[in-house]
């Protein structure tokens, strides 16, 4: 017995070296943490360089990792094979087929795969580009600045570790911790009483949606007896032996412990109709915190989503229940809901904060299409395109409304009227995000609405192209709206003079545009890529 628990603890020990990523930003905040402690008021600032220091070196190592990691190897995978005949036992057997290597770390809790490293360079990314956002940001001026820095590392630590989960448990840790310093950053501004009402709203919506989830996971538990998600016995492989199994008045009931697995993250991906908490919590928290909100969170919750969807519905399967068209139609009528609730909503906004939140929102809609497109990998492939555009344009449009927030002091249209005459880089990079964001080409957004809809139409599901041609109509309306305000409306009142911008806003936003031109021209290699790291899930 002893010699089985020492295996076990130098096992994972040794697993310690395998997810070097993880640690870099875990001594980051730790050091950060520390230096914070001890520093004099005026230095803490430099808790932020700390940080980011680690971030760019978790960075790197993730990358190097992953240049590793991507070759092919032959491996025995255990495919499903599904009779004709529905009263005969669907059948598993194993085959030697060319993967990509994948590890399963600590006793199958999490997997070291090309797809884990796809999201976590997001994750990290947006949480570095956020951190040189929360550097220069007025609202955030004061003693205690310090804290907020340190947030957001714990919370793309967790978000980085729920991007590689492979384990309920593992999977639920994840998103408590991603969620519960989400609930302080939102809270960040105490004096603020928006602020403290998206704290308290985000920490309420949040427990409500943990608590289903974790119930649906308690019961997937005790009907499969394991936590890890993969594997021959794991809740996969052992779910459809059990649906084949059940009678039919079981059916319902094992739906509906699926679905309140699937609740949980389709909260934290503020898909409708569990997106009701997002508007309040964006238009209250920092302007930092919610460009944070809408990339890095939602981009962990894509992740896990992803994962769950392909192992409970394979690639390529062509039956599940009686077929997989029923999640197919499942996700693409979620997708519909969501992308036409965001758009409706936002028209009537005069906060651009709150505007991007149902923006956001949308978005969220036009990445849930691209999954419902499961059969051979390139529906999700376009998702996860998608979702790196959406990381640019998205942070870069909440990059200008932070600069402009720091001389205007607050994000209403009214308030932003003329910007441009101040800030013309900045202006001009903001009408040209909420260009990408609505799809228009030369610009990364529209590739990305493209792959998704081509895959569409490949598929005969007209009606999904048809709801995100129109939803992005109705988008064009409200983003004009605020090219219009900042570019064309004089302003109503000359601005209260300010300390000139800081370069660094300069610097980021005219980068993010680079990368949005240079995603649509190139964006073939990137999709390459996307299609890659869904190998290791197949």
């Amino acid at each position: 017995m002893l010699d089985g628990f020492y295996k076990l603890l130098d096992q994972n020990v040794r697993h310690l070296l395998l997810i070097v990523p993880e640690l870099l930003v875990m001594a980051g905040f730790l050091l950060g943490l520390i230096f914070d402690c001890i520093a004099p008021e005026e230095r803490r600032k430099s808790t932020a360089y700390i940080c980011l220091l680690f971030l760019v070196a978790a960075m790197w190592v993730n990358v190097m990792d992953w240049n590793g990691i991507a070759r092919e190897q032959t491996v025995l995978k255990m495919v499903k094979e599904v009779p004709k005949d529905p009263h005969r036992p669907i059948v598993y057997r194993s085959v030697p087929v060319q993967v990509m290597r994948s590890d399963a770390l600590f006793t199958g809790m999490i997997a070291r795969d090309t797809f884990a490293m796809y999201f976590k360079f997001v994750v990290l990314l947006g949480t570095a580009v956020s951190l040189l956002m929360a550097l220069n940001a007025r609202e955030l001026a004061g003693p205690n600045r310090g804290e907020f820095y340190l947030l957001l590392t714990a919370t793309c630590l967790g978000a980085m570790f729920l991007s590689s989960a492979t384990n309920l448990l593992m999977i639920y840790l994840s998103l408590e911790t991603l969620s519960i310093v989400s609930y302080a950053m939102a809270g960040y501004l105490r004096q603020d009483r928006k602020s403290a009402e998206a704290g308290i709203k985000y920490a309420i919506y949040g427990a409500m949606a943990s608590g289903i989830m974790i119930f649906g996971m308690s019961y997937l538990y005790g009907l499969t007896g394991s936590l890890d998600l993969t594997g021959p016995s794991g809740i996969a492989a052992k779910w459809f032996e059990l649906r084949h199994a059940a009678t039919p008045s079981m059916q319902g009931a094992y739906l509906a412990v699926l679905a309140m697995v699937f609740c949980g993250l389709l909260y934290k991906i503020a898909a409708a109709p569990f997106h009701y908490w997002s508007p309040d919590v964006y238009e209250g928290a920092p302007t930092t915190a919610t460009g944070f909100f809408s990339v890095v969170p939602k981009a962990a919750g894509f992740a896990v989503l992803v994962r769950v969807l392909i192992d409970f519905f394979p690639l390529g399967s062509t039956s599940h229940f009686g077929g997989l068209t029923r999640m197919e139609t499942t996700i693409a009528a979620i997708a519909v809901l969501t992308m036409t609730v965001g758009n409706l909503a936002a028209l009537a906004q005069s906060n651009a904060k709150r505007m991007l939140a149902y923006s956001s929102i949308a978005h969220a809609g036009y990445m849930l299409a691209g999954l419902s497109a499961l059969d051979d990998g390139l529906g999700p492939a376009a998702t996860l395109y998608y979702l790196l555009v959406y990381l640019f344009m998205n942070l870069g449009a909440f990059l200008v409304l932070v600069a402009l927030e720091n001389f205007r002091g607050s994000c209403d249209l009214k308030d932003l009227r003329g910007a441009v005459r101040r800030e013309p880089l900045l202006g001009v990079t903001l009408v040209i995000f909420l260009f990408s964001l609505t799809g228009l080409p030369p610009l990364a957004g529209f590739t990305g609405k493209y792959l998704i809809m081509v895959k569409l139409a490949e598929r005969g599901s007209w009606f999904l192209v048809l709801f995100i041609g129109l939803n992005s109509v109705i988008s064009l309306y409200y983003y004009m709206r605020l090219a219009k305000a900042i570019a064309i409306d004089p302003p109503e009142a000359a601005a209260t003079p300010s300390e000139p911008t800081p370069s660094v806003f300069n610097f980021l936003a005219a980068g993010q545009v680079a990368a949005l031109v240079l995603l649509f021209v190139y964006f073939e290699p990137v999709y390459n890529i996307c299609k890659g790291v869904l190998e290791p899930l197949k």
